[in-house]
C-alpha cells in the first residue's frame, strides 16, 4: 500500500485558511464583542458603565438590531436605564426618567404581560401591553405603532425582549432590553443566547467592581 505524504506547510495553510473563513462568519464575529468586554477585567478597577456600553453597542451592531438599552439597579433599590445604542435621542431622554421596582419584573405583575423564552429572557408583545401617551413618545419610531403582524416572524415597533442580569442566588441586578432587527424580524435564538452570555459577563463585572 502506498501512502501520500502531506508536507507541514500544507497543513498550516489549511488551518490558517479555515480559521480566517470562520472568523468572518457572523456567529464567530460576535465573539469579538465578548472578548472586548472580558478585556476590561484586566483593569485594576472595572468601570461597569464602560462594560455595559460595550455590551449594548456590540449587541446592536452584531445582530443588526434597531436598538439596545441596558438598565441596572441603583443604590436606592430602584432600576433605571443607563446606556443605549441605536435609540433616538428624544426617546432615550424619556427612558432616562423612568424607574422600576423589582416587582415590575415579577411574573405575577399585572403591569406588563410577557412570554418566557428562557429563564433569563422574555418577550413583550405590542398587542398585549397597552401604551400610555408617554410610552408612545418613548418608542423609537412612534409613527410605526399599531402596524399589523402578518407573520410570526414580524417584530412590531413596540415589541421588545428583556434579558435579565442576575447575580448570586438569582438576585436581579439589571436587564438588557432590545428590539427586533432592522429587517423587522425577531432576533434568532443564537443572538438571544449571545445576549444571555453578555448578561452573565455584566453580572461578573458588577460583582468584581
Amino acid at each position: 500500500m502506498t501512502f501520500t505524504t502531506v508536507d507541514p506547510d500544507t497543513v498550516k495553510r489549511k488551518l490558517r485558511f479555515e480559521y480566517i473563513k470562520t472568523k468572518t462568519d457572523i456567529s464567530s464575529r460576535s465573539l469579538d464583542g465578548i472578548v472586548s468586554m472580558l478585556n476590561r477585567f484586566h483593569s485594576p478597577r472595572i468601570l461597569v458603565h464602560e462594560v455595559i456600553q460595550d455590551a449594548a453597542t456590540n449587541i446592536q451592531r452584531q445582530f443588526r438590531l434597531r436598538w439596545v438599552m441596558v438598565g441596572l439597579r441603583d443604590p436606592d433599590g430602584l432600576y433605571r436605564y443607563k446606556v443605549m445604542s441605536g435609540m433616538r435621542p428624544e426617546a432615550w431622554d424619556r427612558h432616562l426618567s423612568k424607574k422600576y421596582a423589582r416587582e415590575d419584573f415579577a411574573p405575577t405583575t399585572n403591569n406588563y404581560q410577557f412570554g418566557e423564552i428562557s429563564k433569563l429572557s422574555r418577550i413583550y408583545l405590542e398587542e398585549e401591553n397597552s401604551l400610555t401617551k408617554d410610552d408612545e413618545l418613548s418608542v423609537n419610531r412612534p409613527a410605526l405603532l399599531r402596524s399589523k403582524r402578518t407573520s410570526e416572524n414580524d417584530c412590531l415597533e413596540a415589541d421588545f425582549i428583556d434579558t435579565l442580569i442576575l447575580g448570586p442566588h438569582d438576585e436581579m441586578l439589571g436587564w438588557i432590553e432590545y428590539s427586533g432587527t432592522v429587517a423587522g424580524e425577531f432576533p434568532d435564538s443564537m443572538a438571544i443566547r449571545y445576549i444571555e452570555l453578555s448578561a452573565a459577563i455584566i453580572s461578573a463585572a458588577i460583582s468584581k467592581s
